[in-house]
């Protein structure tokens, strides 16, 4: 090969590679209007209809015929000193303004903006929207103690997300000390807090949106009521005839009876230490000797991290005896209902929509689930030395259903 003809392909390998790296470089879209294009022209006051609602405005209006317009921005101070806008682009003819504080007259600018930057004259247009979600579920916002901390509900009628936020004074030194919040769209909104000590202390309660709008603060002083873990290295399982069948118990998964109670929370991506037994037909029973006497004040379930509301019971009930031969039959004199329950999902009862907020109140903290008197049994506080589980349905149809750990509070008392 003589030097003429490297010389040549060196430049046309040269060539070839600019032309790789220049088609590299980003692409950017090419924008074509006028810099000295007048703005566009106003929105038609005639045509603007007002759709108010609770919290919140919809604007629908006829765009402009206008080869300049590029959206339609409307501006509203919605408290003091508080701005905030909506926007849509020239293709839509409707906007929505949310996150007002209050009900109420409020004046709109509504603009249009040309491709240039350049916006029109503000169309004043008054909205009225209705009471926010916010202010209608604070007057049903209360709080109550319960065994080993406090618990509340308000009404969410309208299914926002809003957040509760707890605060507290225990030490009455007159400082508010954060204690927790929870994000919540249900429309019958529970929480609670545990592990709280059984002592008089003030608690502070109020409700934000998504805007940072906040209601005013509720102050309530509440008293614990005294509770006890129960020792789990006490207890055993009772097998009755009626119980279930694990068929997988025993085998190399380590799916047995005891890893409902062994104190361990099966990591992300663990199998073991979990309680998985077969469920059909439901209903499915398991049966615990507790090793002492007492008096049952609530229990704490934790699904398996795999299988959040979909093999996790949904509804279930609870019975408690004093005997340590107890028989089969729930309907007998031995075995009395402590309650009936169903688990809580944040979000709503749809099992095919599972959101962060769902995970987090299920997993790895678990359910927790109040002993209390309700119409099936006015008084639950009764003693018992066996405890007895009746699943009745799941969240899912599913073939069995798991629980990785249940606790039990209480209190001990003579046998």
């Amino acid at each position: 090969m003589n030097d003429k003809f490297k010389n040549i392909c060196i430049i046309l390998i040269t060539i070839i590679i600019l032309n790789i790296l220049c088609s590299c470089e980003e692409s950017k879209p090419l924008v074509y209007f006028d810099e000295d294009a007048p703005a566009p022209a106003m929105i038609d006051v005639t045509t603007v209809l007002v759709e108010n609602l609770a919290g919140k405005a919809i604007l629908k209006y006829a765009v402009p015929n206008d080869e300049n317009l590029l959206y339609v921005k409307a501006v509203c101070e919605m408290s003091p000193g508080v701005e905030r806008s909506a926007q849509s682009s020239r293709f839509v003819d409707t906007l929505t303004l949310e996150g007002f504080a209050d009900a109420g007259d409020f004046p709109v600018n509504l603009y249009t903006v040309g491709k240039n930057g350049k916006k029109s004259e503000p169309l004043v247009v008054t909205v009225s929207p209705h009471t926010p979600p916010l202010i209608e579920a604070f007057p049903s916002l209360n709080m109550i103690a319960t065994f080993g901390g406090i618990e509340g509900h308000f009404e969410n009628l309208y299914k926002e997300t809003l957040k509760v936020v707890l605060m507290a004074d225990t030490a009455n030194t007159g400082e508010r000390t954060f204690l927790q919040s929870f994000v919540i769209n249900n429309p019958n909104a529970v929480f609670s807090i545990r592990d709280l000590p059984s002592k008089p202390g003030k608690f502070y309660v109020y409700l934000m949106d998504r805007w940072g709008n906040k209601t005013d603060s509720k102050e309530y002083v509440l008293t614990p009521l005294f509770e006890k873990k129960l020792d789990k290295s006490l207890w055993k399982e009772n097998k009755l005839p009626s119980d279930f069948k694990n068929t997988l118990e025993n085998n190399f998964w380590g799916y047995q009876f005891t890893g409902l109670f062994d104190n361990t929370i099966c990591p992300i991506n663990g199998w073991q230490n979990t309680f998985i037994p077969e469920v059909r037909p439901l209903p499915s029973f398991f049966t615990i000797d507790l090793g002492i006497t007492a008096k049952i004040s609530r229990f704490n379930l934790v699904p398996f991290w795999n299988y959040l509301y979909r093999d996790y019971p949904r509804t279930f009930e609870v019975y408690g005896t004093t005997s340590r031969n107890p028989g089969d039959d729930l309907d007998g004199e031995e075995w009395k209902l402590i309650g009936k329950y169903e688990s809580y999902k944040p979000s709503g009862p749809d099992p095919s929509v599972i959101t962060a907020e769902d995970r987090a109140f299920l997993w790895p903290n678990g359910e927790n689930f109040d002993v209390k008197p309700s119409d099936f049994q006015l008084d639950p506080y009764f003693p018992v030395r066996m405890i007895r589980f009746k699943i009745t349905s799941l969240w899912h149809e599913e073939e069995r259903y798991s629980y990785d750990e249940l606790t039990i509070w209480g209190e001990e008392v003579e046998e």
